[in-house]
């Protein structure tokens, strides 16, 4: 007797996950099929092939349709902000403010929805950092972003060269609020990084980050330093 109600009912449930199952692979085909000329922009970018001007701009202008869709996979999510970084990067704030500033506020925009999406990537918090440090350098807002980078990525030798590069160009007050990551990412630096990328990275360094730098070099006695002064192969 209740042979039947419960093949029913299994079947009714089984109905409802496939539904679900198509659901959400139709969406994703849909999101793969709207963004792949974005994400195809990207990869030419990243690969170093020379993309226009125009069609920079007109794939960096479509990343909205990745914000305003909510999409949230990672291949998508990256491709964006290859694009909207690479418009900004193109900009001269000197030549045509107007756009520079709309290009700030759009990269500013979707790494803000990036965030949303993957707030553990320490790679879009340091973009965000430095999105939000050209725009207007509010010192304890990029600090914390700086900060939240050093924390999900306080290892990883290819990010921290990377966040060198914008730590080098961040103001006294923005350094000292983030003295206690700033502190850690030079000492796992000169600590731990292969001898020869971090020579070729702290070969230029500010005026205002220099007295930082050479403070820590010192405290780290000449035991440590001593192998920077061995010459690289080129």
């Amino acid at each position: 007797m209740l042979r039947g109600p419960f093949v029913s009912v299994t079947r009714i449930a089984f109905l409802v996950a496939t539904a679900a199952f198509a659901a959400l692979a139709g969406r994703e085909l849909y999101a793969s099929i709207r963004t792949a000329s974005i994400s195809i922009v990207a990869e030419r970018i990243e690969r170093g092939e020379t993309v226009s001007d125009d069609i920079a701009a007109k794939y960096a202008a479509r990343t909205i349709d990745i914000v305003d869709g909510h999409y949230c996979r990672s291949d998508i999510v990256a491709a964006g902000v290859t694009l909207v970084l690479a418009q900004l990067d193109r900009q001269n704030v000197n030549v045509e403010y107007d756009a520079w500033a709309a290009a700030a506020s759009s990269a500013r925009h979707y790494l803000q929805h990036a965030l949303s999406c993957m707030p553990t990537n320490s790679n879009f918090w340091l973009r965000l950092a430095a999105v939000q440090s050209v725009i207007a350098e509010e010192p304890l807002s990029v600090a914390e972003m700086m900060t939240r980078s050093v924390a999900l990525a306080p290892h990883d030798e290819a990010i921290i060269l990377t966040r060198f590069y914008f730590w080098n160009d961040l103001t006294n007050a923005t350094l000292a609020a983030a003295k206690t990551a700033l502190d850690s990412d030079l000492l796992t630096m000169l600590k731990l990084g292969d001898r020869c990328r971090v020579n070729a990275t702290i070969k230029e360094i500010s005026p205002q980050l220099r007295p930082i730098f050479d403070r820590t070099w010192t405290e780290l006695g000449d035991g440590a330093t001593a192998r920077f002064r061995q010459r690289c192969s080129k």
